[in-house]
């Protein structure tokens, strides 16, 4: 499945748009629609199913199918007390109905509390985000970017493009970001996109400051739409790896970017997710080279969800010595630290270390 997925720049200077990865702990698009024997009525049946909804698709994403059995039906209240901020969109009412797209954020204490007091394991740590081209085949070649008419000022949108840009993606467990804005089209077209050209791709990862870039190709035809591509992933030395992304048939744009969100989101809570056992200790000494490295350092370390304690035992200006309990194995640790931009390593004579990524 897809497991299996996972310097002209240096002169350049370009203001991208792309938002970091966003906190899990909201839900985007959830679609409300009820009936009732007055407005005021369908609003309030419509507005507690949405919010339900919104609980069943938060676990769906930090939880594995085979845990979820432990989890009752959910009740409008339940969800309610885990609810953070609701917004509406595309809302239509009438005398009887009311209809809308519910975004809703949770308050992440009250919904660990919950899954805790019912024994789910649960995952909350995002994978290093993703940045993906999205690239519509047409008859007159690759389109990518959204174009503006010269003459009119209409703008002619990109529907796959459009589609990774409102869809909420960066939320994911494997958070997948469309750039925002146009400054990417002064490094790559959808014609550079499609022939996966790695220097090219390299350019824009380093501009939008990612290491992972997904060019996802998608062909609309009467009978629906095709969606292949490539993921490829550059590190630091200069070696880049890729791989294919599994060919789509759906019928809409929607389905084939959560299919393949949700194809990462599992096989990332395969790997993370812990499943009791003692928290562990671990010293650790951390290198960095300024004041701005340790604070993105100190936050990586004090903020990974299997650290449960991260005491400063000694600073200084390139280092700091640090005692950490944490659950979990270590290679897991390893992993979500990576995803925070921090590397955890052995140093054949400080011991483990952690540097920046």
């Amino acid at each position: 499945m897809m497991r299996q997925i996972f310097a002209a720049i240096a002169a350049l200077t370009v203001w991208t748009g792309l938002a970091a990865a966003d906190s899990p702990y909201t839900v985007v698009g959830v679609p409300i629609d009820a009936t009732a024997s007055n407005a005021l009525e369908a609003q309030t049946l419509a507005m507690q199913n949405g919010q339900v909804a919104a609980v069943r698709a938060l676990v769906e994403r930090l939880t594995l199918p085979e845990d979820r059995a432990l989890i009752p039906e959910i009740t409008n209240d339940e969800a309610a007390m885990m609810i953070g901020g609701l917004q509406v969109r595309n809302e239509q009412r009438s005398a009887t109905r009311y209809l809308g797209e519910l975004t809703v954020t949770f308050d992440p204490r009250a919904v660990r509390s919950w899954l805790n007091g019912l024994g789910v394991p649960f995952v909350e740590a995002q994978a290093r985000e993703i940045l993906v081209l999205p690239v519509l085949q047409t008859a007159n070649g690759y389109w990518l970017w959204n174009s503006t008419n010269t003459e009119t000022g209409e703008v002619n949108e990109n529907p796959w493009l459009m589609e990774w840009r409102t869809g909420g993606y960066q939320h994911a467990l494997s958070p997948v970001s469309a750039p925002s804005g146009d400054a990417g089209r002064m490094l790559i077209d959808g014609a550079g996109a499609a022939q996966m050209n790695e220097d090219q791709l390299r350019s824009v990862a380093q501009a939008y400051g990612v290491s992972r870039v997904a060019v996802m190709i998608a062909n609309r035809s009467e009978g629906g739409i095709r969606v292949d591509g490539r993921l490829f992933s550059f590190d630091g030395g200069g070696e880049v790896t890729s791989l294919s992304i599994p060919t789509m048939a759906v019928q809409t744009y929607r389905t084939a970017a959560r299919r393949f969100v949700g194809a990462l989101e599992s096989d990332w809570k395969a790997e993370a997710i812990v499943r009791g056992g003692m928290a562990e200790t671990l010293s650790v000494t951390v290198l960095y080279n300024s004041l701005a490295e340790w604070r993105r350092l100190q936050n990586a370390l004090t903020g990974a969800s299997l650290i449960s304690s991260a005491q400063l035992d000694a600073i200084a200006p390139t280092g700091a010595m640090m005692t950490l309990q944490y659950r979990g194995a270590m290679s897991q640790l390893q992993r979500e630290l990576d995803a925070r931009g921090a590397r955890l390593m052995e140093d054949a004579e400080l011991g483990l270390v952690v540097r920046s990524r």
